[in-house]
């Protein structure tokens, strides 16, 4: 797998539609003038920004795309790209046409099962075309840079192993997405999924700005729905209401700060989004069955 330089067209080696990439193709390339990518039919892949913020267009739909965040765009949507900022480096992964058998086969059937079922199990990735916040994906993708600028074949192997492993992992992201889309009461499956979007947007944009304070309506906003029918769906497919969930996803990143860095209790309750360490404490103990006072001994609890 090589870096290549971002196309000024996408046309790839075979003109057919959605494109059949026989490799990984792994395009990076920091901009020194504006640069536009007229629509085209996409493969599977995530679009990613090394440096700065992207503009994707998927379908019609401007995404913004910057370091903390990641694109998955499914086979045969509709993608552009814009962007007039100077130093930006758009990345994007597009992966071997092949993979998403040869992986999901491989998870699934067993080695006979596979030999007589290999061109007959397809996939559907509509449930992960969305942004999502995930920055170890990112880094991820970025660190497949160093490995597809090198020669060696050593690094070849490393960078094949890499992208195996992240698609391994998207797929058990779909898989769990689409359970997740069943809890939806709708009959159409066209329904369902755009449900499930317009409520995981909404959910990502929790978990990017669970810190502040937010309120339903705000989130319902973003999925552009009045209040009362978005927090039906979200208890649908999360089987948890919205504030319950960011209470926990709180809690969640206030654990990680507690392990992994020197912060106070007191730091560590204001930088996830709690006015009241006494209330952040009680819920704590709660969720890990403990205090964060046992994690930073000589503290008030």
């Amino acid at each position: 797998m090589l870096v290549r330089p971002l196309p000024k067209t996408f046309n790839p080696d075979n003109e057919i539609t959605p494109p059949v990439y026989v490799d990984h193709f792994l395009f990076s390339e920091t901009l020194k003038m504006p640069y536009q990518c007229p629509e085209h039919p996409s493969g599977i892949g995530l679009l990613v920004s090394e440096k700065g913020s992207c503009n994707y267009y998927v379908n019609g739909i401007k995404n913004q795309i910057d370091q903390n965040n990641v694109f998955f765009v499914n086979r045969g949507s509709q993608l552009a790209i814009k962007t007039t900022a100077f130093g930006v480096t758009p990345t994007m992964l597009f992966f071997n046409s092949q993979l998403p058998d040869l992986v999901q086969h491989s998870l699934i059937y067993s080695d006979e099962v596979l030999l007589e079922n290999f061109d007959n199990l397809p996939y559907d990735f509509s449930y992960l075309e969305r942004v999502h916040v995930d920055a170890g994906l990112r880094d991820r993708i970025i660190s497949l840079i160093e490995l597809g600028s090198s020669c060696s074949s050593f690094a070849d192997i490393q960078a094949d192993a890499a992208v195996r492993a992240i698609f391994e992992d998207l797929l058990k992201a779909n898989r769990e997405a689409y359970k997740f889309s069943q809890n939806i009461q709708a009959v159409k499956a066209s329904t369902r999924l755009e449900i499930f979007r317009r409520v995981s947007l909404a959910r990502n944009w929790m978990e990017e700005n669970f810190n502040t304070p937010i309120t339903l309506e705000d989130i319902a906003a973003v999925a552009s729905m009045n209040s009362q029918h978005f927090l039906r769906m979200f208890k649908q497919v999360y089987c948890i209401t919205p504030h319950q969930y960011l209470i926990d996803l709180k809690l969640r990143k206030a654990k990680h700060l507690l392990e992994s860095t020197k912060l106070t209790i007191n730091d560590i309750c204001l930088a996830v989004g709690f006015e009241s360490i006494f209330s952040f404490s009680i819920l704590y103990k709660k969720r890990f069955g403990r205090p964060p006072s046992q994690l930073r001994k000589g503290e008030p609890s």
